[in-house]
């Protein structure tokens, strides 16, 4: 046996004599329990130790090994809970971005200006930019070295939260500056998970210029700072929690996502242009030939598959010739061609949805999306895999359900302006619990749908839900008439009315991209070997469970409440 093996020995040995340690430990105290008639059991008995007290290792089975492995996780996973609280994380993050940007802030309160108004008149300041863009590498690296060392025990933490119902925000950055999320959804949610937007803004910063730099770091900053006291707030679950993005620290995650919305995106192509193509390279040469609108607009045999923006109106051609000339299109892209822009926006729209469902499951949560766009790209997402899931599986006429309502009819009433400081003081008093149940229950019943009987199930879901909410919109004008105030602020101002919708996917797995490995190559995948290990886990883990993926939408009518 060479150095090299008896060394690689040595260190399995000292790691399998602490698994064991462990495990008796946790066996003493009383943490493990073994059902009756088990295998391991005989295993265990036949355990013996040496004179110096570690384990004879010629003793120890498989089965031993195995279940010794897992206790060791379970084990170090506690422990590393236990060096950090979810509340000190949350602490510590928003206090160094009051140190840095709290001065900004206050002024921003005071002049009644938003984080986008406050962003754009600060960057105009040669002096402030300056500033802002010469300290700026040195922020981003101590965002991004808090969360490397902080990230694992906050999603921990999240991901055992496992009675609260966790709204997990995606489809753009971060939500709109114009507006506080939690006050628009966190009477229907538990807890709203947030990303942090720095670490989502790094690739950005890397090729704007210092103006349009130090416009989104103020935004950024000035934004978060608004969701403070919501996660701050000594209430459990909390009301509102900031995670970073896996992907933003781990590259292998994020050329993972990339992949699978380049799948997706060969999905998309083919609605698109009607035709189909093998690979994503086929398809961005397809795109590159058409260099004008005209041959753009030609090649388009689905143009309603075509969406830059739900609130662009105009022909194809004219919309494309917006985006043709957007910096967040052809600046991102590098590229005026419309064919190009057309497959990268699939592309981008594509990997997003991936990456906010894969991080809705890690979390054990459910995806929140306040922007229609992004709403209709995830929902065309979950309609391609289920599709797809339905095709491999033999099962007919599976597709996305319907939402609860559609964005341009039946608007209703729901409670989604309420002020941050009467959300804390209704989530103390523990007021208004039934709202939480309305969703939380269709939530679940939608994610665990038998894809055999999905059409009958959905129905009746949805039904359900529609007759709760039916109620609920009578429970608006009798809680209007009860005149109650949570820090002084009276409940009938928080009525808005909008679209309130759900959305599934009628799946015999969690299909979005994890089906793929989940179930034996169900889908187009990359190959084991490049699939990360958190992800490999995570498909695992979902094969077993056999949910759905669901997802929900939160949107004010323009005309208001």
């Amino acid at each position: 046996m060479s150095d090299d093996q008896t060394d690689e020995q040595h260190a399995y040995e000292a790691l399998l004599q602490r698994r064991l340690q462990i495990l008796k430990k946790q066996f003493d105290a009383g943490k493990v329990h073994i059902a009756e008639g088990l295998q391991v059991i005989g295993s265990l008995k036949r355990v013996r130790y040496a004179a110096d007290g570690t384990v004879d290792l010629s003793t120890v089975d498989g089965l031993v090994r195995s279940m010794a492995l897992a206790v060791e996780a379970m084990h170090d996973r506690e422990e590393m809970k236990d060096s950090a609280s979810l509340a000190q994380i949350q602490t510590e993050y928003f206090d160094f971005l009051e140190k840095n940007f709290g001065h900004f802030f206050k002024v921003m309160v005071e002049r009644g200006l938003t984080p986008h108004n406050a962003g754009r008149a600060l960057s105009r300041t040669s002096s402030t930019v300056a500033e802002l863009t010469r300290n700026l590498p040195e922020f981003l690296a101590a965002i991004e070295g808090y969360w490397s060392a902080a990230g694992p025990i906050a999603i921990a933490h999240v991901e055992d939260m496992h009675d609260a119902l966790k709204g997990v925000f995606g489809g753009d950055l971060f939500p709109s500056p114009e507006e506080n999320i939690a006050s628009k959804c966190s009477l229907y949610t538990d807890t709203l998970v947030l990303p942090d937007p720095f670490l989502r803004t790094k690739h950005m910063f890397e090729r704007l210029g210092d103006e349009r730099k130090a416009y989104y770091l103020i935004k950024h900053a000035l934004n978060l700072l608004q969701y403070r006291n919501l996660a701050c707030a000594d209430v459990s679950p909390p009301i509102v929690v900031v995670l970073p993005d896996v992907s933003a620290l781990e590259t292998e995650e994020k050329e993972f996502f990339y992949r699978l919305g380049q799948d997706d995106a060969l999905i998309h192509g083919a609605r698109v242009f009607g035709r189909r193509f093998e690979t994503f390279d086929e398809l961005l040469e397809f795109c590159q030939q058409l260099d004008t609108i005209e041959r753009a607009v030609a090649a388009v045999s689905e143009p309603e598959r075509v969406l830059f923006d739900t609130e662009w109106e105009g022909s194809l051609p004219e919309q494309l010739k917006r985006a043709t000339k957007m910096e967040a299109y052809s600046a991102v892209v590098g590229t005026t061609n419309p064919g190009v822009i057309l497959a990268s926006q699939a592309l981008g729209r594509m990997s997003t949805s991936n990456e906010l469902l894969i991080k809705a499951r890690r979390l054990r949560g459910t995806p929140i999306i306040d922007a229609p766009t992004s709403w209709q790209y995830f929902v065309w997402k979950l309609e391609y895999d289920s599709f797809q899931s339905g095709e491999a599986e033999g099962l007919r006429d599976l597709h996305t359900v319907r939402g609860l309502q559609t964005l341009a009819a039946n608007e209703m009433r729901w409670l989604g302006r309420v002020p941050p400081e009467a959300l804390i003081e209704v989530r103390k008093a523990g007021a208004l619990g039934e709202v939480r149940a309305i969703l939380g229950k269709g939530v679940e019943e939608l994610a665990t749908v038998n894809p055999s009987n999905f059409h009958r199930t959905s129905d009746l879901v949805f039904d359900n839900i529609h007759a709760a909410f039916a109620k609920h919109q009578e429970n608006m004008d009798a809680l209007a008439a009860k005149k109650w105030k949570f820090a002084g602020s009276d409940i009938g101002s928080w009525i808005v009315v909008g679209s309130l919708a759900a959305t599934a996917a009628a799946t015999g797995t969690p299909a979005w991209g994890l089906a793929a490995l989940a179930a034996d190559q169900l889908l187009k995948a990359p190959k084991l070997r490049e699939i990360p290990k958190s992800i490999k886990a995570l498909a695992k883990e979902s094969q077993q469970l056999k949910r759905s993926p669901v997802g929900l939408l939160f949107k004010y009518s323009k005309r208001g409440g």
